[in-house]
């Protein structure tokens, strides 16, 4: 399987789906090797973890291996290094001033960047520019666990590329 395996690793690293995902002080390793484990899936160019570095590998399947995480200590230093790369930063927040998941209108090169269980995002950051994407919640508990919220924006966002043409459905058959 040797050349087979070394092709499809070739091809796997020859293009990325125009999106990032970026976790902040994330306390809950299996949610970030699942979101990691979804990135991979979905060909994110970057997967960023911001404060907190741990993620449960059993969750991420192995992504790791195929998708790198890069890591930043203070958030000013991540926000640095975006300013110099073609992402446009997109919070994933419950909060004032966002806009629902169904009504949301993803930029070129969105970078999601989703926040601690416990606080969301800080709040300086929410008082910026950046637009704030949420997921609306219709149940009794108010919001959803951090690899599923992920997950959801980051399969909206290719299902939007997918209905403009930007992108075509891979088949295994």
């Amino acid at each position: 399987m040797g050349e087979e395996r070394d092709n499809k690793i070739k091809e796997f690293y020859s293009w990325f789906h125009p999106f990032g995902v970026a976790v902040y002080n994330i306390s809950k390793e299996f949610n970030v090797g699942s979101l990691l484990r979804t990135s991979h899936c979905g060909k994110a160019k970057d997967f960023f973890l911001i404060g907190e570095r741990s993620f449960n590998t059993y969750a991420s399947v192995s992504s790791e291996k195929w998708t790198e995480v890069k890591y930043f200590e203070k958030i000013d230093d991540f926000l640095a290094h975006i300013k110099n790369t073609e992402y446009n930063l997109v919070l994933v927040d419950q909060s004032t001033g966002s806009t629902p998941l169904f009504d949301f209108n993803y930029p070129n090169n969105p970078l999601f960047l989703l926040g601690t269980e416990k606080g969301g995002l800080p709040a300086e950051l929410k008082t910026k520019d950046y637009p704030i994407v949420e997921i609306p919640q219709y149940g009794l508990i108010h919001s959803l666990n951090l690899s599923c919220a992920g997950s959801i924006v980051i399969y909206h966002y290719l299902y939007k590329l997918y209905k403009e043409k930007d992108i075509k459905p891979l088949s295994f058959v």
